[in-house]
């Protein structure tokens, strides 16, 4: 056999190994079975989430309430904790302005109406990221009514701690959309001297923290 051939041969041979080295490296490092899930299941964390709203009284006061009884489901990213699904409802039974009058008000026909519509709930159709910020499309059903309302918000921070339950990651979001409450069924419109006492716009503000055990 000459130099040539040994040469040509040993070439062969050292390519031969170094692809199966490749390959067997490759075949230790890469996953088993399927891709890694873009999306799995969250818990809401509800004692350090929100579910609250802000209307007009008079045309200029702000006044603030919270629905207290919510729950929901929650789909997102393993690690990055970017929401891909959503399903809430909120007992609208649980409003509260810190005003007795005013919450038993809301939750007769002139609002919520909450003896025959018990539960309001949202349901994400849609999200765009764009860094940490993202704008939605949110089904909204309020008594009977369900409408598309867009929401822009965004994820304020991702943080892993160990509470007593094991190591978890937690998410901390915050959203916002506005509503004319009027579309939905809220139809409460008394005036005074030409201005109305409770607008028909109202700002829906959510701050949500969400986590998974890892």
């Amino acid at each position: 056999m000459n130099g040539t051939v040994l040469r040509t041969l040993g070439v062969a041979l050292s390519l031969t190994f170094a692809a199966s080295g490749a390959f067997a490296q490759d075949a230790k490092t890469a996953p088993k079975g399927a891709k890694a899930p873009q999306s799995v299941e969250w818990s809401l964390d509800a004692v350090h989430s929100n579910v609250g709203f802000v209307a007009r009284h008079l045309g200029f006061a702000k006044v603030k309430g919270e629905f207290k009884d919510y729950s929901a489901t929650v789909s997102a990213h393993p690690q990055t904790g970017k929401i891909t699904g959503l399903t809430a409802r909120a007992k609208v039974a649980s409003v509260t302005t810190g005003m007795s009058k005013r919450d038993d008000h809301l939750r007769a026909d002139d609002f919520f109406n909450a003896e025959k519509f018990p539960e309001m709930k949202l349901e994400l159709k849609s999200i765009r990221w764009a860094g940490k910020k993202f704008r939605a499309q949110v089904e909204l059903t309020i008594r009977d009514v369900t409408k598309v309302v867009p929401f822009t918000g965004e994820l304020l921070g991702l943080h892993k701690a160990d509470f007593g339950g094991g190591d978890a990651l937690h998410a901390g979001y915050e959203a916002t959309a506005t509503i004319n409450r009027q579309d939905f069924g809220l139809s409460f419109s008394k005036v005074a001297e030409g201005v109305a006492v409770v607008s028909d716009k109202v700002d829906i503000r959510l701050n949500v923290e969400i986590s998974r055990k890892l």
